[in-house]
């Protein structure tokens, strides 16, 4: 079941973040987006096995953050992640929905162009340690 993020959720949502990330985000970043309506989790018999958060950015849908814990990957929560997006972002009416991505992380640069994702550009120095790929859907 996708559902909002609330407090309750956050540390929860930590531990899936710190399993996905070579440098995860801290739990205030996650406490700030909490009144965020694209902010939500994927939860499965009381346990948050992913979440992603879904914002504005330069009048474009962005997907800020996603991630679903590594032992339930590849079950297809994340694409009811992303199609959940897609929906709120479509109720909204954006066009566009952006994202960025590791440059190394291949895994999930086919996971996104599986999803209908193209690339339109790189970030230098994005992230602390790497670039970014940048990748874009019409909606």
């Amino acid at each position: 079941m996708i559902r909002r993020a609330t407090i309750a959720d956050v540390p929860k949502i930590v531990k899936v973040e710190d399993l996905s990330f070579p440098v995860p985000w801290p739990d205030f970043f996650f406490k700030a987006h909490l009144n965020n309506p694209g902010f939500v989790v994927y939860e499965r018999e009381g346990n948050i096995l992913g979440y992603a958060i879904i914002g504005n950015s330069k009048g474009r849908a962005h997907l800020q953050n996603i991630a679903v814990h590594p032992q339930f990957r590849r079950q297809g929560i994340g694409a009811e992640l992303i199609e959940w997006c897609i929906d709120l972002v479509k109720l909204y009416g954006y066009r566009e929905m952006v994202l960025e991505v590791r440059e190394k992380n291949t895994a999930s640069q086919n996971f996104y162009s599986n999803s209908g994702f193209k690339v339109s550009g790189t970030v230098e120095g994005y992230y602390v340690d790497e670039n970014a790929v940048i990748m874009t859907r019409q909606i």
